[in-house]
């Protein structure tokens, strides 16, 4: 389709609402108060208060403190900066904002859960990117290299042929929660029992995954090798003793999909979840999608959690687990929002940390990025000393919550702390999403590393407190 997708613009629009029924509503962006009442004033009379949703830009800076205060009352966020946050809410917690006397203003408006049109959030990486994404749809909001817009579904293809990084933005409801602080553990000296376990992570093993994961042609969402490598790493997860599969399929524009997700159940405190997760689905952005091999985009990932899944299957541990191959990163973190959805409508459970694997294998030079927002500083600490003291490798920590756009974010919108690790950042294969990443092309030692410091981290994690 051609075009700019339509939006509500300033003034007042005609709104559907359902097949029959119209409503005058405003623009609220920048909107007067009296504005607001009028168009709040109208859908009471319509008796539609509960099916509107409203995508809200808060205008306070990003830090720990206003972090409580965002998901206190919203459950959630999309987007932090100084600038402030980018969140959704339904009419009572429009209400709360208001009465809770933070300064915010409304982006846009749509019914709750409108299948014909979502939001998302865009990330360019260049002026080309933007040119286009500006040409065919309109902004709501921009920041740095981040811009959000509407679109329909089927103008999703438009984003994955520009080669843009996307995020669909998830329009449920959350539980308000808070974030608990962490601090960071200090390491004196290494632990031989870790050390032990440390030292079966195994390069030969990492590559051999990888390798069949690029066996598959391409683990794009719509093709084949997408479903035979969720039926592959499922295979081998289940061989893994001392683990159970968790239920995680999904909606998506692209139909019914398939996370692979495995739990080891803790002993001690079994509903403290820790989350290891790595996406497997590829993608290209020239040419034919029926040839993506992924190796270092994400086999090393997925890789990476199926091996420390297998060192630590014998293991007990006093926190429960879970291993996740994400399906669905490459079009809008789908898979991950998913799982981290189901995980904050759990009220039994809490997900203290997760961490996240994506592209481990570009040129060895002994260092890795690390990636996390406010309230994940002291899970970046965690990981940056564990890879030092236990595998003797250097990290560079961005603490950095605009770099959304890989699975990581879909936790940090619930609350909870959680890094990337990368082979580099801004720096990365020259080979990404291209028909050349493949394994002839990667560093596996850096993969063997990277994975090392990762589980490293996982053992020692639990004596970091969750609270002060």
């Amino acid at each position: 389709m051609s075009g700019k997708v339509s939006f509500w613009k300033i003034g007042i629009l005609t709104v559907l609402f359902s097949t029959f029924c119209f409503v005058q509503a405003f623009a609220l962006a920048n909107q007067p108060k009296a504005e607001l009442d009028e168009f709040i004033k109208n859908i009471k009379e319509e008796n539609r208060v509960d099916q509107i949703g409203y995508l809200i830009q808060l205008e306070i800076p990003s830090n720990r403190i206003n972090d409580d205060k965002v998901l206190s009352v919203s459950g959630k966020y999309f987007y932090s900066s100084d600038e402030g946050y980018i969140t959704h809410v339904n009419y009572e917690r429009l209400q709360n904002l208001i009465d809770s006397g933070i300064s915010f203003k409304v982006l846009d408006k749509k019914r709750l859960n409108d299948e014909n049109e979502e939001w998302l959030m865009v990330w360019a990486e260049n002026d080309r990117q933007e040119k286009a994404i500006k040409l065919r749809f309109e902004p709501l909001y921009q920041h740095d290299h981040t811009t959000i817009i509407r679109i329909r579904p089927e103008d999703e293809d438009h984003l994955v042929e520009q080669g843009a990084q996307y995020k669909i933005l998830d329009e449920s409801l959350f539980p308000a929660r808070k974030v608990e602080p962490g601090e960071q553990i200090k390491i004196k000296a290494p632990n031989q029992e870790i050390g032990k376990y440390v030292a079966m992570i195994n390069k030969d093993s990492l590559l051999a995954t990888v390798q069949k994961l690029q066996d598959f042609k391409s683990r794009y969402v719509n093709q084949p090798g997408n479903t035979s490598a969720v039926q592959w790493l499922t295979s081998e997860f289940i061989k893994i003793p001392g683990l159970k599969q968790v239920e995680s399929t999904f909606s998506s524009n692209s139909g019914t999909l398939s996370n692979v997700v495995f739990e080891k159940t803790g002993t001690k405190d079994p509903k403290t979840i820790y989350v290891v997760c790595g996406h497997m689905d590829s993608i290209v952005t020239q040419g034919n999608k029926n040839f993506a091999p992924g190796a270092d985009d994400n086999g090393t990932g997925a890789a990476t959690v199926l091996e420390i899944a297998r060192v630590l299957g014998t293991k007990e541990l006093p926190y429960t687990v879970l291993f996740a191959c994400m399906n669905a990163e490459e079009i809008g973190l789908v898979g991950s929002k998913a799982l981290a959805k189901a995980l904050a409508s759990s009220s039994d459970k809490k997900v203290k940390a997760c961490l996240n694997l994506d592209m481990l294998a570009d040129n060895d030079d002994n260092q890795f990025a690390l990636i996390g927002d406010t309230k994940s500083n002291w899970l970046i600490d965690v990981v940056k000393d564990a890879a030092k003291t236990y595998v003797n490798l250097d990290s560079k920590p961005l603490y950095d919550s605009k770099i959304w756009y890989s699975d990581h974010s879909s936790f940090w919108n619930i609350g909870v702390p959680a890094n990337l690790s990368i082979e580099g950042y801004p720096e990365m294969s020259k080979f990404y999403h291209s028909v050349n990443d493949l394994v002839s092309n990667m560093a596996p030692s850096l993969m063997e590393k990277i994975a090392r410091a990762n589980l490293a981290a996982l053992l020692i994690i639990d004596s970091v407190p969750a609270s002060k």
